[in-house]
């Protein structure tokens, strides 16, 4: 099934935080995913939550897209999943200037990930296994995976949890 997202001018997406910071209102700043399963496609809301504007997985995977192999305990071996950089996903949604964003999953587990790890890691937002695009059994729509393959420091638990996966939401 195909993820569909409407999306806005990506002019909006880094005005409208710039503008409310230089009103000196403290907007919180948020991307949500929808349930595929509810609704038949996976959205993103940028912004803040009043704005209602939104970012496609489609946009999303117009990015450089990234490969990474199955590393977790969970996954089915030899599955290669597929993503774009968070950093360069940040950029897109206008959170690349942030020190910080906090990702959370549909069961309202959530995560802080760092400025120094996606500078540091080539992190990757997976939006699909296999070619395919992530469904919920696989923890779509998107999931947040550190490259353990490359940098074997990343096997520790604090990166571990980290990798939020059934991604629901990223703010900032």
């Amino acid at each position: 099934m195909p993820f569909i997202i409407v999306s806005t001018l990506a002019t909006v997406l880094h005005l409208a935080p710039a503008a409310a910071a230089g009103a000196g209102v403290d907007v919180p700043v948020r991307v949500t995913a929808s349930d595929p399963a509810r609704d038949g496609r996976a959205t993103l809301r940028v912004g803040p939550l009043t704005a209602g504007r939104t970012v496609s997985i489609a946009d999303i995977e117009r990015l450089p897209m990234h490969e990474v192999p199955s590393g977790l305990s969970l996954d089915r071996e030899g599955t290669l999943f597929q993503g774009p950089l968070l950093a360069d996903v940040l950029a897109l949604i206008g959170a690349d200037g942030a020190d910080a964003v906090t990702l959370r999953g549909a069961d309202g587990y959530g995560a802080r990930i760092p400025r120094e790890d996606w500078e540091r890691w080539p992190l990757v937002l997976v939006t699909r296994a296999d070619g395919e695009p992530l469904g919920t059994r696989a923890r779509g729509p998107a999931r947040l995976l550190y490259p353990v393959h490359l940098h074997p420091e990343l096997d520790d638990r604090i990166y571990v949890d980290r990798s939020v996966w059934l991604l629901a939401e990223i703010e900032w």
